[in-house]
């Protein structure tokens, strides 16, 4: 496997940092108001953002309001206040709020304005957990009830999973255990992120299950690869998910975030509609062995938020 790409891969990292495709829109120009009255002086903490190619900088604590600027990488902000997994900031010290920003890309600064520790989100129950090797291996083993080895570097693959589901908006804990519980069977507990077989014999041939969540199909791959790249390179080379860890991460965020749109699925904690997206089977199906991967999933659900909620 290639190497995890260096750059941040966050939906709120800019474009430049993620490699994702930017509108290159500024906020229009508006008439200059009445100079409002001066404000209390900032009482928060003073941070500094993290990410490599800056922080954007949005109207509100979500993905789901307007990006208002960026802010480039060390630069100094107040924290005024915490709202889940968002902070409200002000970059002038002045008590007035300038927008919102994520606070897993904010360090307290320290005496020699440096970086220090992340800033915590005030809900940290309902909050990402940053997967490492060893939480991994314990969400495989749990799964799997036994001992789950794989020829897969666990680093490099937990890396590879946070990337994914920060640039997929699976940002919270509702979402992130709706992520790695379809991710674990698909990758058969993360041992391989493509399908066995390579689809020999099957309708879809070349364009068999590859990535974190198995896109299939010429049609995925093809809308993947416009919708991410601009251009058919999937098409071409559908193995460039397996050669490079950064497509993976991409195509799995897009399949996740906006093709088969899952996040407010988890937020209404609807894992049989999740499952039936991804896999396409339900709890009502003659098929006795579609019923039982359904109750599995059910399972693997379970398991990774009872992991995740004990952090």
């Amino acid at each position: 496997m290639a190497n995890i790409l260096d750059d941040v891969t966050a939906d709120d990292v800019s474009p430049a940092a993620n490699g994702t495709i930017g509108d290159g829109e500024t906020a229009p120009m508006e008439a200059e108001p009445a100079a409002p009255p001066s404000p209390a002086p900032a009482t928060g903490d003073v941070y500094v953002t993290i990410a490599r190619g800056g922080l954007n900088l949005r109207a509100g604590p979500g993905t789901e309001f307007a990006v208002i600027g960026n802010l480039a990488l060390g630069t100094r902000v107040h924290l005024l206040k915490r709202e889940g997994m968002w902070g409200q900031v002000d970059q002038n010290g002045d008590g007035a709020a300038d927008g919102h920003v994520l606070l897993s890309y904010l360090r307290p600064e320290q005496a020699d304005g440096s970086p220090s520790q992340p800033a915590q989100p005030s809900s940290p129950s309902s909050g990402f957990i940053t997967l490492d090797k060893v939480l991994l291996q314990t969400i495989m083993d749990r799964c799997g009830g036994i001992r789950i080895k794989s020829r897969l570097d666990l680093n490099v693959v937990s890396d590879a999973l946070n990337r994914a589901m920060l640039l997929a908006d699976a940002d919270t804990r509702l979402r992130e255990v709706a992520f790695l519980s379809q991710a674990v069977i698909e990758t058969d507990y993360f041992r391989t992120f493509e399908e066995y077989g390579k689809g020999q014999g099957k309708p879809y041939g070349r364009y068999y299950g590859r990535g974190m969540h198995q896109l299939t199909w010429e049609g995925t791959y093809a809308s993947c690869s416009t919708a991410v790249f601009g251009d058919n390179r999937l098409v071409a080379d559908p193995d460039l998910i397996i050669k490079d860890i950064g497509t993976n991460i991409q195509a799995t965020a897009w399949y996740w975030r906006d093709y088969k749109p899952f996040n407010a699925l988890a937020d209404a904690r609807n894992i049989d509609e999740i499952i039936r997206r991804l896999y396409g089977g339900t709890i009502s199906s003659p098929d006795p062995k579609v019923r039982q991967s359904v109750i599995l999933r059910r399972s693997f659900y379970t398991t990774i938020k009872s992991i995740l909620d004990s952090q």
